[in-house]
């Protein structure tokens, strides 16, 4: 089952979402940040005006937001309109069209701050080649990939690139309501949101002993790796390898059309057959894939408005030799999702955590780092950002050639990147006819070179007949 309603909403008294306390307590108690970028190939020299002008269309929308905390206990945490932001930063060396990801790896380090700001920032190049590349990178707490995407596409119109106003009307709000505008902000506001969650947290500890226990997931999965043990260089920075893959998108949906299956169900026997292929998980036994899924309305103003199911896929081995490792049902996998996001959006998932979540947005955090150290990643996580709107795929008036989507995770150790036993993280989108994968490797021992994952990745999309352009 879902999670019981809070008295209050989080959309109308800005309160923080389960979720926005979620990332903003991973960076408070652990001490990781993740961030969400996106970087543009344009075919075009770089404008600087151009870039100062989406700079203000995102200064003057919904990104500028900063964490307040309540006042009472139980009291979640608010949202307040910020006038803090990063200067856009705009380079004048040419960057090398081959060393792109380098480039947009250091944008991702930006230092931004939820509760003091900034909570975003824009960069520029110029590339080599006479093009230019563009990166946007927001704070996971003030966005997720709708509230990232939607912000954009609202700055782009404010700078006069399109007339459309992308995921925020022109009737709707582009910005955050400022304290006393809309909303209430002192004592008595705390007093009553404390004591909605209050009996939020009762009602969902009541559910939660009626439902019983939640039948696992039948799957390989991160959680049944060993726990590692400790080793001399836990303390020392983590750099999981980035592989970023264009293909051509009808080919992408002819083969996945081909094979019963649509785009996503494609995606996920993909990487599914890139942790076979990179011996990250077994052919033969299911595979537990995550699937992060959009709940944003229209004129949706959260964060963070995104729920998430997990599928087992079947990878059972075939007689013929030159088939294994290959996901043959993709039917299966088409089937299992469907029932997975019916089930979430009427409310008939059963849910360990759901009824438990106004509990632990309640926890101080000396709970919430106790209950983290056996937090674990997804063995495979398939996260696909669909068709990308056409204002997001031309930021400065001009369509990208390329576009690359992904979470980055700040401050990671190769101790907690062990701990988490992870497999792969992936994004996909498309648009203008080219689809793109960004795969992430999180398994340190076979998924943890550049060379390990793009190997894995040019075995899978020959196999499925997809032609590759690494960046």
């Amino acid at each position: 089952m879902t999670s019981p309603a809070t008295i209050t909403d989080p959309a109308a008294t800005n309160r923080l979402t389960y979720d926005d306390d979620l990332f903003l307590r991973t960076r408070r108690v652990l001490g990781v940040a993740v961030v969400n970028q996106t970087v543009w190939r344009l075919p075009v020299p770089l404008e600087p005006r151009a870039v100062q002008a989406l700079h203000r269309g995102l200064a003057d929308g919904p990104l500028q937001r900063v964490v307040r905390p309540g006042r009472l206990p139980g009291a979640r945490a608010r949202w307040s309109a910020s006038a803090v932001s990063l200067d856009p930063t705009i380079e004048a060396t040419p960057v090398r069209d081959d060393a792109v990801l380098t480039w947009a790896d250091r944008q991702a380090q930006a230092n931004l701050d939820p509760e003091t700001g900034p909570t975003w920032a824009l960069a520029a190049a110029p590339t080599v080649s006479g093009g230019s590349v563009l990166s946007f990178v927001t704070s996971h707490v003030v966005a997720d990939g709708g509230m990232h995407v939607g912000a954009l596409q609202a700055a782009v119109a404010a700078a006069g690139f399109r007339a459309d106003g992308g995921a925020f009307t022109a009737s709707g709000t582009r910005r955050l309501p400022r304290d006393g505008e809309r909303i209430r902000t002192g004592l008595v506001a705390d007093l009553r949101d404390a004591t909605g969650q209050a009996r939020a947290a009762a009602a969902g500890l009541r559910q939660a002993a009626r439902q019983g226990p939640v039948p696992p997931v039948l799957a390989q999965q991160s959680s049944d790796r060993p726990r590692p043990g400790p080793r001399s260089d836990d303390a020392q920075p983590a750099h999981p390898p980035v592989v970023v893959v264009d293909t051509d998108a009808a080919t992408w949906h002819r083969t996945a059309h081909a094979a019963g299956g649509t785009a996503n169900s494609l995606l996920i026997a993909v990487c599914t057959e890139i942790l076979l292929a990179a011996g990250a998980a077994t052919a033969g036994m299911p595979v537990r894939v995550s699937i992060p899924v959009s709940l944003r309305g229209k004129d949706d103003l959260r964060s963070n408005a995104t729920s998430g199911v997990s599928i087992a896929v079947d990878t059972t081995v075939t007689p013929a030799p030159e088939r294994a490792g290959v996901v043959a049902d993709m039917g299966q996998i088409r089937s299992s999702a469907a029932a997975e996001f019916r089930a979430l959006t009427t409310g008939t998932r059963v849910d360990t955590l759901g009824p438990l979540k106004p509990l632990m947005q309640m926890v101080p955090d000396a709970v919430a780092r106790r209950a983290a150290r056996d937090a674990t990643a997804p063995l495979c996580l398939a996260s696909n950002l669909g068709r990308l709107p056409a204002g997001f795929a031309a930021p400065l008036g001009t369509p990208a050639t390329s576009v690359l989507m992904r979470g980055v995770t700040q401050g990671l150790t190769r101790g907690r990147l062990r701990q988490m036993r992870g497999g792969l993280d992936s994004w996909w989108s498309e648009h203008d006819g080219v689809a793109t994968l960004v795969v992430l490797g999180l398994d340190m021992d076979r998924l943890g070179e550049p060379a390990q994952v793009r190997a894995a990745v040019e075995t899978v999309y020959a196999r499925h007949g997809l032609p590759v352009r690494f960046w």
